[in-house]
């Protein structure tokens, strides 16, 4: 995924997860990490704690910029 903001491709990105209770409101239960070159957008990781899928992310990221460079 393109991030507009500052020009840079992003394989991996964080997704919320929701749900919506009795009254139609949405609560997010956790974070996922995405793969935006998958045609379903994968899930490859899930946790309720956005810190640790925003690591998670970075840490996919960082190696698929490592495999990227090495071909």
């Amino acid at each position: 995924m393109l991030d507009t903001r500052f020009g840079v491709y992003e394989r991996y990105i964080v997704q919320w997860v929701t749900a919506t209770n009795r009254h139609n409101e949405i609560i997010v239960l956790g974070w996922c990490v995405r793969d935006t070159d998958d045609t379903q957008w994968a899930t490859l990781f899930q946790h309720e704690d956005e810190t640790v899928c925003r690591k998670v992310c970075e840490m996919l990221n960082e190696k698929e910029l490592t495999n990227v460079r090495r071909t």
